[in-house]
């Protein structure tokens, strides 16, 4: 879908960018977790959390995400990029 929904000519910038998110989720999770078991002294209680937000996350792409109008607006924008620094 990533692929799908990134402007033609600025998937690079696309690409960074959720790479950039990846690396943050993958420091922040971790800590968020550490944190929920600090406070509560169960290794249990960090990954109902874990499973919320992925089920969360999962339902908005499923239901919420038009990838069709996803991609025309992608089209759109980059046009518009390319516009203005021409």
């Amino acid at each position: 879908m990533m692929a799908e929904l990134s402007p033609p000519g600025f998937d690079n910038m696309f690409f960074g960018l959720f790479g950039l998110f990846n690396r943050t989720s993958s420091i922040v999770g971790p800590i968020v977790v550490q944190v929920i078991i600090s406070k509560t002294g169960n290794n249990w209680h960090g990954f109902p959390l874990l499973f919320s937000m992925c089920t969360a996350a999962s339902l908005v792409i499923w239901f919420r995400v038009d990838v069709t109008k996803g991609r025309r607006d992608a089209v759109r924008w980059a046009a518009e990029q390319r516009r203005h620094t021409h």
